[in-house]
Formats: C-alpha cells, sequence, structure tokens
C-alpha cells in the first residue's frame, strides 16, 4: 500500500486523496515519509510539511555561511543528501533535512573542523573525508573536484555532481538494505532534476554489478512511485527477487544492532542468529555479486561468513592487543 500512497507525492502538483491508515502514518514518520503521506489527506500542507520547511530554509542558510567560510580558508567542500536532496521536492517542506553531510579533501580535515568550531546551533555534521564504503570508486579528490554550485540568497553551496549524487545515492540504500522508503522517492527526484546533459555512463562508470543495482533502483523507482527521469536510462529490468527484498524491507523497517553472542542463554540464541541473517540487498552489494541471474542463498551465505570472518579477526586482534597490555610493566 505504501508504494501507492507515496506515488506522485514528491512533486509539487495536488494529489488525489485517500484514507491512510494510523499505523501506517506512525510508520511513515519513523522512515522520514510522513509529509508525503500526509499529503494523501488533503493537499494543504501539514504541520509535519511546516516545520520540515522552516528547517529546510535554517539549514540553506546555515550551509550559505559555511561554505562562505569555506571559500575565505580556501577549503574545497560538497554536501550531499539532506537539504542537498530535499531542495528538489516539489514543495519545500516535503522531506526532512537531517543531519548535514559534508566531503573534504583528507588533507582539509583538520582545517574543516577548526572552521566549523566557530559555527553554534546549526546542526549535525557528519564530516568526511572517504566516501569508498558506498562509492569504492570515486575518490574524495574526484567528487569534490566534479561538484556543481547551487546558488543561495547570500552566497552559494557546493553540492556533489548529478552523477556521483545519483551514484552515491542508490548505492548508501543498498548498503544499509533498502528499509527506509524516503531512500527511493529521493532517487525518485534526483531522476526528474537530471541536468539535460546528464551521462547515464558518468553515473554507471565502474563496477558493472554496482552498476545493475542502480538501474534496478531508479526502474523501482519509475515502477512504484511513477518518476519520469528528464534523461533516459539504459534499458534494464527489476528482478523479482530485487523488487520483493524491497517491499520486505519497507515492511520490516530499520533493525537495530543484533544482541551480542558472548553469554546468551540457549533459549535467546535462535533469535540473535536469525537477527544476523544478512538481507540479500546489501549482501550483493557487499560482495559485488550479480543482480541478475544468480539465486541470493548462496549470497547471503557468502555475506554471512564474510562478517563472521571479519568479527572473529576483529576479537581477535583485540585479545591479542590486551594480552600484550597484560604483559607490560
Amino acid at each position: 500500500m505504501l508504494p501507492t500512497l507515496l506515488r506522485d507525492t514528491f512533486r509539487a502538483a495536488p494529489v488525489e486523496s485517500t484514507p491512510v491508515p494510523p499505523a501506517l502514518l506512525g510508520a511513515a514518520e519513523v522512515s522520514g515519509v510522513e509529509a508525503l503521506v500526509r499529503r494523501r489527506l488533503g493537499d494543504v500542507p501539514s504541520d509535519t510539511e511546516r516545520f520540515q520547511a522552516l528547517e529546510q530554509l535554517r539549514r540553506e542558510r546555515w550551509l550559505g555561511s559555511v561554505f562562505a567560510a569555506f571559500t575565505a580558508h580556501g577549503i574545497r567542500a560538497a554536501t550531499f543528501k539532506g537539504w542537498a536532496l530535499a531542495r528538489l521536492y516539489g514543495r519545500p517542506g516535503l522531506r526532512p533535512v537531517g543531519d548535514v553531510d559534508l566531503l573534504v579533501r583528507r588533507e582539509d580535515l583538520d582545517h574543516t573542523r577548526s572552521v566549523l568550531a566557530g559555527f553554534e546551533g546549526g546542526a549535525e555534521v557528519d564530516l568526511q573525508s572517504d566516501l569508498s564504503r558506498y562509492l569504492p570508486d570515486r575518490s574524495a579528490e574526484q567528487l569534490v573536484a566534479g561538484a556543481e554550485r547551487a546558488d543561495v540568497p547570500g552566497g552559494f553551496i557546493q553540492i556533489l555532481g548529478p552523477a556521483d549524487h545519483l551514484r552515491l545515492v542508490c548505492l548508501h540504500q543498498l548498503h544499509h538494505g533498502s528499509w527506509r522508503p524516503l531512500w527511493l522517492c529521493d532517487v525518485a527526484v534526483l531522476l526528474e532534476a537530471l541536468p539535460p546533459e546528464f551521462a547515464w555512463g558518468d553515473c554507471l562508470q565502474g563496477s558493472r554489478h554496482l552498476g545493475e543495482g542502480i538501474l534496478a533502483l531508479v526502474m523501482l523507482a519509475r515502477r512504484w512511485l511513477g518518476a519520469r527521469p528528464r534523461v533516459e536510462p539504459p534499458a534494464s529490468e527489476v528482478p523479482e527477487w530485487f523488487e520483493r527484498a524491497v517491499e520486505q524491507a519497507w515492511d520490516r523497517g530499520y533493525r537495530p544492532s543484533p544482541e551480542r553472542l558472548e553469554g546468551i542463554s540457549w533459549t535467546r540464541l535462535p533469535g540473535a542468529l536469525r537477527a544476523r541473517w544478512p538481507d540479500p540487498l546489501s549482501s550483493t552489494l557487499h560482495l559485488d555479486a550479480p543482480f541478475h541471474g544468480v539465486p541470493r542463498l548462496p549470497i547471503q551465505i557468502a555475506e554471512l561468513v564474510r562478517r563472521g570472518s571479519r568479527h572473529a579477526v576483529r576479537r581477535w586482534r583485540g585479545r591479542e592487543t590486551e594480552v600484550e597490555n597484560r604483559g607490560r610493566p
């Protein structure tokens, strides 16, 4: 039901009114699409939309001041997600701005922190110099160099280029199992905001399998949300397992960190093991496996082994360090 409710709501045009179950409204609040879903109850801006519109304006002013300071200090930076996506929705306030994601070059990290320390009461900032977890084939230098300027009253803000931003938004949600419906809405607004000169080859450059995941989300945004890309993407299909996995992720919602296995009782062990079972979306992404033509179960088993091996190595190194520290006088 949620894909039907969200369809077309990210645009400025009025949408058809329809009843919304209270339980679904509660889930929409958690997943960031409350303002979008409330449009189905009447197209007058809801309190949620008004509040988020004010937050969006505050964030724009704050970012404008921050980037003016960056320019004065010779810092090259770019923001992404959050405000950079909220501004593309049909009306201010349809998307929460969240925290601030900033990307700088590694050599500018300390300088950037000192500049940001002078800005009080702005926002929680996630400052990064490496996005290889989501973009393994893009360096920070490349991403910052390809950033585009967005003019705002009194200044400008640098945002990741359209090809890099779309790639990041798609791979970020696959990395986290695509549990948040807002992330697919972000794909839809990015598709409808593509510049005429957009080249899909730039967005899909890199791993062929990652490109398959990106195109699957693009096609799902068209099918579920009615997205109309300004630049037609390469022909592709949404695998049946992929659509089913996203639907299940939306129904399941956020998955908290599973319970530690050390000292756990036998009665709680089956549940704790089930909580560690990897979802097919993030498993396929992390292993750089094909999104088409391969069963998911072997990929999920391989991902479980990969995670278990990493955990075992970390524990072994931690115990080794602990033994070394005990041996010191």
